[in-house]
């Protein structure tokens, strides 16, 4: 970080005046501050920081460590004074501003930190993408916060990607689309499925692609207020005017008091002359809201196409006094989301808090689960920290086939970490693994299932699960079809040796089940997987030219070809296969990622670059592709672009490490010395990882 300076490498930091003491004095408490932060000893640290500003007030290195430490440690209040006079010596310094505003989000300072995360949104946060995220991220809630729900979706579509949207982008894109104005933590938990869904298919509606997950919505939800409008919205951004039109007067019988879906009729019922209809529906738009701009310049619109060219401007110029609009909080859409304890005392006994969680239990150990649901409702709004909590939650939820927020709440459990007997734990596991393979979400099954095999009292259900997930099953293992229990309970068996290491054994009953059942999906990618891991990459190409003329439509066993090509130095043989990969999955950031490695490894840097940008876009958290996209922006020397990816490589290769991406918040907790993080060179090989090598 460019701001980061010693006391002695420059005087004035610590007084060209000083006496020679005071210097000294300066110098060795920060040198003292500096190992003690080093040496992991944040305490002494801090205490050597704090003496070294009350001697030199102007040193700008010591407060940000005084504010950032105090940060990481969740002492939010402590950290902000120090963040403000940081900002006040380096008020450019936009990882400064948002710092300041997270901490004061955190302690529900919301005016100052809207006002100082919009600051640190203008200036930019430097090397630190991580940082730059999650101050986005919470600026948006503010917005959403506010009712300004297009602001909000314009701020996190850029964060979201354009493939797998990251939880907690999905669930603030939800909220802004069906338009709630609260934040995720004051939403009652039985909504956040829905809430999940209609930001996921935002994400796809808006940036264009498709309408069909809204569609899919609507028709499940059709009276939930805000998704015929949106719906309508995406029909109309793809030139279906008929259909929007029909879209937005459903939503006009579901919002009678919003002149939104008046406006959007009136626009539309020009597109396809019917100015009368127009004119109508703009009239009531101003009705409901007077002081609406968008509203007054519809009826503007609606009146010069009608020929009323003097009541036109005098609308025009209504709306003109009337820009830009101050948002309006709908208390009612607030209110049928919010959590039914929120008017309650926040101030409960801890007694009656514990009564809360007893309850819940007792409820759940007698099946009684809609019961304890509605009391750990109450408890997580207390404690929303408490994985245990979240898990128990998702187990009721399960029971119920409330599987959409099952899943959310089990792995806000696992995140979090639950506190459980062996038995709980390995329950809550399982069903998690089942509900994530439901969602198609194989590889991710199969980890959380992993340390789980072969062990009572839940062994067969497990080897069971592993078997569909290797077979890419998306369903749960009571709606898989009879007459497939013994392939997949075979193929869990199969996966269970693979993962114990026991690749004789496994592959001759890989074989086997291959003969008996020679066209069934994804063994043959199995078996060529496998033996791709063992370096035996000629049979494994052999198995994933099987496994095409088994799968034509699937994009894997290209990506895999184009992968052991890459392996073996064979550019000119990965290609074709990763050409063939990206055809047949666009949206694939693997492979995007293969293809753009295959083009590198055949001189075509910016080709390869190309591919790059587009994966990194797909999977933005991605290490192994910022470290790709590194060494091909060092081949065509762009230096500032590569030194920028390999910073995002450090810090989303540390994060990994850390299982960062298993925690539920998203409170910045990342290394704040840029000193510290590695820079790796150009010609360096990526680090094993997940996606193809």
């Amino acid at each position: 970080m460019a701001l980061l300076i010693t006391c002695g490498e420059k005087r004035a930091a610590c007084g060209q005046t000083a006496a020679a003491s005071t210097q000294q004095s300066c110098q060795a408490l920060a040198a003292a501050a500096t190992a003690a932060r080093e040496a992991g000893k944040p305490d002494q640290a801090l205490e050597d920081y704090t003496r070294a500003v009350a001697v030199r007030p102007d040193w700008a290195e010591g407060w940000w460590y005084l504010g950032t430490m105090r940060y990481d440690r969740d002492h939010y209040s402590e950290a902000i004074p120090p963040l403000r006079k940081l900002v006040q010596l380096s008020p450019d310094l936009g990882s400064a501003w948002s710092f300041l505003g997270l901490s004061e989000f955190e302690t529900k300072d919301y005016g100052n930190a809207l006002e100082h995360l919009e600051r640190a949104q203008s200036l930019g946060n430097g090397d630190d993408p991580e940082l730059g995220r999650v101050s986005t991220y919470h600026l948006a809630l503010l917005h959403i916060r506010n009712s300004e729900f297009d602001r909000a979706t314009t701020i996190l579509l850029p964060a979201s990607g354009e493939n797998q949207v990251p939880p907690q982008i999905k669930s603030a894109l939800g909220l802004a689309l069906l338009r709630i104005p609260l934040l995720p933590g004051e939403v009652d938990p039985s909504h956040d499925a829905l809430i999940q869904a209609a930001g996921e298919a935002a994400a796809v509606a808006v940036q264009g692609k498709s309408s069909d997950a809204l569609k899919a919505l609507v028709d499940e939800h059709p009276k939930i207020p805000w998704l015929h409008y949106a719906y309508g919205l995406a029909l109309a951004n793809t030139g279906q005017t008929s259909e929007a039109l029909a879209a937005q007067r459903e939503e006009a019988v579901i919002s009678p008091q919003s002149a939104l879906p008046r406006i959007q009729i009136s626009s539309l019922e020009l597109s396809l002359h019917e100015s009368q209809e127009a004119l109508r529906a703009s009239q009531e738009a101003v009705s409901l809201a007077p002081d609406s701009s968008s509203a007054h310049q519809a009826l503007a619109k609606a009146l010069e196409v009608a020929g009323k060219h003097q009541q036109a401007e005098q609308e025009a110029r209504t709306a003109a006094s009337l820009a830009p609009e101050k948002p309006r909080v709908d208390a009612k859409i607030a209110s049928l989301y919010a959590i039914s304890s929120a008017g309650e005392s926040k101030a409960a006994a801890p007694v009656e808090n514990a009564d809360n969680w007893n309850q819940a239990m007792a409820d759940y150990s007698a099946g009684h689960y809609a019961q304890a649901i509605a009391a750990l409702k109450t408890w997580v709004e207390r404690k929303p920290s408490d994985g245990t909590a979240w898990a128990v939650m998702g187990l009721s939820e399960f029971e119920l086939r409330d599987y959409d927020n099952a899943l959310i709440h089990l792995q806000r459990g696992q995140q979090l970490g639950v506190a459980a007997s062996p038995q709980a734990v390995e329950l809550a596991k399982y069903r998690l693994a089942i509900l994530v393979n439901r969602k198609g979400q194989f590889e991710m099954a199969t980890d959380l299932l992993a340390p789980l095999a072969g062990q009572e009292p839940l062994a067969d259900e497990i080897q069971f699960a592993l078997g569909a997930a290797l077979l890419r099953i998306p369903s749960l293992p009571d709606q898989i079809d009879a007459s497939k229990h013994s392939l997949v309970e075979r193929s869990g068996d199969i996966t269970q040796l693979l993962l114990a290491s026991k690749y004789d054994l496994a592959f001759l009953k890989l074989q086997k089940l291959i003969e008996q059942y020679p066209t069934t999906p994804f063994l043959h990618y199995a078996y060529g997987t496998a033996l791709d891991s063992l370096s035996q990459y000629d049979e494994a190409k052999t198995q994933m030219r099987a496994e095409i003329q088994t799968s034509p439509h699937s994009a894997l066993p290209w990506t895999r070809l184009a992968s052991i090509a890459l392996r073996q130095h064979l550019p000119d043989d990965a290609l074709p296969a990763a050409q063939k990969a990206v055809q047949l999955a666009p949206d694939s950031a693997d492979a995007h990622y293969v293809l753009g490695r295959t083009w590198m490894e055949s001189g075509e840097t910016q080709n390869a670059i190309a591919e790059l940008e587009l994966a990194s876009r797909l999977s933005p958290a991605s290490p192994e592709i910022h470290f790709a996209l590194a060494r091909a922006y060092t081949k065509a020397d762009q230096p500032e672009k590569a030194n920028q990816e390999r910073a995002a490589f450090a810090r989303l290769n540390a994060l990994a490490e850390q299982q960062r991406a298993q925690h539920g918040d998203q409170s910045y907790r990342g290394a704040h010395d840029a000193a510290n993080s590695s820079i790796l060179g150009g010609t360096t090989n990526a680090p094993a990882t997940s996606s193809p090598q």
